[in-house]
């Protein structure tokens, strides 16, 4: 099979993999709809199995589908990682993590990093916990940094850095006035484990029935809580400034939380040299601005 394959096969099928659509991909690759269904058929046919069914609004792979492309990805970063130190050129490392990092921790040691290493790229992505874990046992990115350690064997996880977290709300409005009446939660929605936080310290206190307000950003989630909306948990470092002036205060609502951010990658994916590279900068990075304590 491996004389037959192709690399703008290969490719073709995992934009397909992705946007689960052959019109989606085929606009992303510039190729025809026909052109891209005659590289699945002709990736099926090298592959002996049927990767995809087709359904009404799309495709959704198979069992033999996500098994292929699995490897695909590996296949792919393997050329690309060939292509690198063959040509010279710049080399790309892929990172994802959860948005409140990248907006409250993270941005000084990418910056430091890329001064170091000016040759080197870095591909930010944000995304929720479980999200940037799936993505790195696909080998999609390279590196994630995630609030909990996932505890999965396939996984090598390396702590970084301990952040507060407290509850907080605008100053302008009482507290016992929020807690008293409709208490509004004002955070990342169900698919972030801050939420899960949330809801665990609140039934401690016997608060069971409130209303959630779901946002995408930190700085939203902020300026919703300063205009009097409700409250949230959040990073301190992220709000010092507004708790320092006293636009916001901070509700006592059992011990500070404390959460360990970690570093994760693929136990058994051979790293290049840049990515160990990469990883080693943002370990001893907080190591020696504290380490396992907050930076704020």
């Amino acid at each position: 099979m491996l004389s037959q394959i192709e690399g703008k096969y290969m490719y073709t099928f995992l934009k397909v993999y992705e946007y689960r659509n052959i019109s989606k991909a085929s606009s992303v690759l510039g190729f025809s709809q026909s052109s891209v269904t005659n590289h699945i058929q002709l990736v099926e046919q090298m592959a002996g199995a049927k990767l995809f069914e087709r359904m009404i609004h799309g495709v959704v792979p198979t069992e033999q589908g996500e098994i292929f492309a699995k490897h695909a990805y590996r296949f792919m970063k393997l050329a690309q990682e060939m292509n690198d130190e063959i040509q010279g050129i710049r080399s790309t490392i892929k990172v994802k993590a959860l948005e409140s990092f990248c907006v409250t921790q993270f941005s000084e040691p990418l910056v430091g990093f890329l001064e170091q290493h000016p040759r080197l790229e870095i591909e930010l992505t944000t995304a929720f916990q479980q999200h940037i874990v799936d993505e790195v046992l696909q080998q999609k990115v390279d590196v994630g940094i995630v609030p909990f350690h996932p505890h999965i064997a396939k996984l090598k996880y390396t702590p970084i850095v301990q952040e507060k977290f407290v509850f907080v709300c605008s100053s302008a409005i009482a507290v016992d006035e929020l807690m008293n009446n409709e208490l509004r939660m004002i955070g990342f929605g169900n698919h972030c484990m801050y939420q899960s936080l949330t809801d665990k310290r609140l039934a401690e206190l016997g608060k069971t029935h409130y209303r959630n307000i779901t946002y995408t950003s930190l700085e939203m989630i902020k300026q919703t809580v300063l205009g009097g909306a409700g409250i949230a948990l959040m990073p301190e470092s992220a709000i010092k400034q507004e708790l320092d002036t006293g636009r916001l205060q901070t509700i006592e609502l059992g011990e500070p939380i404390w959460i360990e951010h970690g570093v994760i990658e693929h136990a058994s994916a051979k790293r290049n040299a840049n990515t160990a590279l990469f990883k080693q900068y943002i370990v001893d990075y907080f190591e020696k601005e504290g380490g396992h304590v907050s930076i704020y």
